[in-house]
């Protein structure tokens, strides 16, 4: 009985690991730093959509992962692929921005294309993040110390 309280735990101690890593890919820290200055504007008009989840490397539910053509204020045009759940098959004209980000992600060719009105947080990610973790260590000591307090019980009234 212990082997599957503890399997359970693990399990559980997962999936608010999981439930963390969700909420850091969301509000993608690495984006909101300040060395990542928004460094060009543009109106995009989805082109073309993809779904990805309900479970993905992008976090738990469904993600729009959406090529869009923009026109950047310099007056350049470009198919971009939007980061995971910037754009959906409903925008028409959204304003979006690039990041200082020199790597590019997503297979696209191109730097990360956020929504404009998409504000990145340190504090949001890294707190999605430990609270996940913590929802998940609170859940398992919860398992273990119910199957302890009922090993004891059982061993007392023996």
């Amino acid at each position: 009985m212990k082997w599957l309280a503890g399997l359970f735990a693990l399990v559980i101690l997962g999936l608010g690991c999981l439930l963390g890593l969700t909420g850091f890919t969301k509000f993608d820290p690495a984006a909101g730093t300040n060395s990542r200055p928004v460094t060009d504007r543009g109106i995009a008009r989805v082109a073309d959509c993809k779904s990805s989840g309900p479970v993905s490397i992008h976090g738990f539910g469904d993600w729009w992962i959406c090529q869009a053509d923009v026109t950047w204020e310099s007056g350049r045009q470009t198919r971009v692929t939007a980061e995971a759940g910037q754009l959906t098959p409903d925008d028409e004209e959204v304003p979006v921005v690039q990041r200082g980000e020199q790597k590019v992600r997503n297979g696209s060719g191109n730097p990360p294309v956020y929504r404009a009105d998409f504000e990145p947080s340190v504090v949001l990610g890294i707190g999605s993040l430990l609270g996940g973790m913590g929802i998940g260590v609170i859940g398992a000591l919860a398992v273990l110390g119910t199957v302890a307090s009922r090993g004891k019980k059982a061993q007392e009234r023996e």
